[in-house]
């Protein structure tokens, strides 16, 4: 009789060990969930903070009405310049770049024009995190992010700087994508891409410097 309890102490002991086991192994399995969770979600916060630190060193030094982000350096990686440049997993972020409009010769800045980077059109630089695997899936021909990469693409319209007078300069801004100069007439020495909202007859207007118009776009 004894033996038979203990026998059925031990068997209880084992299933109890083995759901123990189990129980353990999806705590696991989803931290490690959650733990990949939160690094995407860092990681997305990471290519917008290089990239907002990107256009605040954007210049213009072929002045070609386009303006130009910081070339990228060895391996494609994010200039040191900016300060940061790796992802949660603590991998390099690959970082490609275009030069519209004349060919830029300063080195500091993007230079190539013929290598395209995005099927996606006026996309000035693109910023991609390997994800969890480490392994970059995206390509220049894919127009959104492939396997677990995350893409964060820079547009034409977002380098686009506003200088601010009183008088003289007191400052240099840098306008987002779908942000407009608000005046009763046409903004002096636009760039391509500007957008400009006239107050007067309730239209938005955007700049295009390759016929050197104003083209209204809506109402």
């Amino acid at each position: 009789m004894r033996k038979g309890m203990m026998l059925v102490e031990v068997m209880i002991s084992i299933i109890m060990a083995g759901i123990l086991a189990a129980v353990l192994a999806t705590m696991g399995y989803y931290t490690i969930i959650q733990g990949n969770t939160l690094k995407q979600q860092n990681s997305k916060t990471m290519l917008e903070v290089i990239r907002s630190r990107l256009l605040n060193q954007a210049s213009n030094p072929d002045n070609d009405a386009y303006f130009e982000l910081l070339k990228e350096a060895a391996d494609n990686t994010v200039p040191v310049s900016i300060g940061l440049g790796k992802d949660a997993w603590g991998r390099n972020i690959f970082y490609s770049t275009f030069d519209f409009g004349m060919h830029n010769t300063n080195a500091t800045y993007a230079d190539n024009n013929s290598t395209s980077i995005s099927p996606n059109s006026n996309v000035l630089g693109r910023l991609i995190s390997k994800g969890e695997d480490g392994v970059l899936q995206t390509l220049s021909t894919d127009a959104t992010a492939q396997g677990d990469d995350i893409l964060l693409e820079i547009g034409i319209g977002e380098t686009n700087h506003l200088k601010l007078y009183n008088g003289s300069e007191v400052a240099t801004q840098t306008r987002g994508y779908n942000s407009a100069i608000i005046s009763s007439s046409a903004p002096s020495s636009p760039l391509n891409g500007t957008l400009w909202y006239c107050d007067t007859n309730a239209t938005l207007n955007m700049y295009n410097a390759s016929t050197s118009q104003w083209t209204q776009i809506s109402p």
